[in-house]
């Protein structure tokens, strides 16, 4: 999101943050909620990861987090229950929920010192078998067959060593990918530095990304559900690295 972008934003977050607001009494599950990403000078990430029925967000950092008042968490599970914490913005901050395993929705909202918000995170976990209630009627998930998609199976990730090391951010603004450079040591070593876009259909999408930091690549999703993103960079001395590969939901309100 650049900055003119931004200041309409912030114009029309008043409606929108109606739209932000969690709630299932009306039996609509995904809650419909439309993430706007901060612009890149305030830019955070907020991992949500699930083991059985605990739900854990980590905070992981970003150019924003010094400027951030509060950092709220929401777990919405499938009967309309909902549970809000507040995550801390140091990195490795993590908060824990105890979820259903049925499919519960992770959303959040960063709340800035400018009073600014940014409902920026939605996510719908996967249904864990064996731990969802035998009387659970599964949500039909429309992502379901583009989530079994050999394309989003991501590779495995080579270290870089710590004298060379280089990190980028993804971030999804609705349907929009945006990839981040955010520096490292090996930030002037680099010869080149190429982001994939990995689409369910099998298609590609390469750029190049440069390596000051902020600069950013854009990609448009195929979608409203999955892309995957990979990295490769290749240095100076000639040594190369898959260092980067993750799966980001897109968010299914456009």
């Amino acid at each position: 999101m650049d900055g003119t972008r931004a200041l309409l934003v912030g114009l029309a977050l008043l409606s929108l943050m109606a739209m932000g607001i969690v709630t299932a009494t009306d039996g609509v599950f995904p809650v419909p909620v439309e993430t706007i990403q901060p612009p890149a000078n305030l830019s955070i990430g907020v991992q949500v990861d699930q083991m059985g029925t605990s739900i854990t967000a980590t905070f992981r950092g970003g150019f924003g987090q010094n400027l951030l008042k509060s950092l709220q968490i929401t777990v919405t599970s499938p009967d309309g229950k909902t549970e809000t914490k507040n995550l801390g913005w140091q990195t490795g901050d993590t908060v824990k929920f105890t979820g259903t395993g049925c499919g519960d929705q992770v959303t959040g909202t960063a709340v800035y010192m400018d009073g600014i918000e940014y409902p920026f995170l939605n996510e719908v976990l996967p249904v864990v078998s064996g731990i969802c209630s035998v009387g659970f009627k599964k949500v039909i998930d429309p992502c379901e067959e583009i989530a079994a998609s050999p394309s989003l199976k991501t590779a495995p990730v080579e270290e870089i060593p710590g004298n060379k090391s280089v990190a980028i951010q993804a971030n999804v603004d609705i349907s929009t990918i945006t990839v981040e450079f955010r520096g490292g040591f090996g930030q002037n070593l680099i010869k080149s530095l190429k982001v994939t876009r990995y689409a369910p259909d099998g298609t590609t999408e390469t750029k190049d990304l440069g390596n000051k930091v902020g600069s950013t690549v854009n990609f448009i999703a195929s979608n409203n559900c999955m892309e995957r993103i990979g990295a490769d960079v290749a240095f100076m001395d000639g040594t190369q690295y898959h260092f980067f590969d993750q799966v980001l939901h897109i968010s299914r309100t456009q």
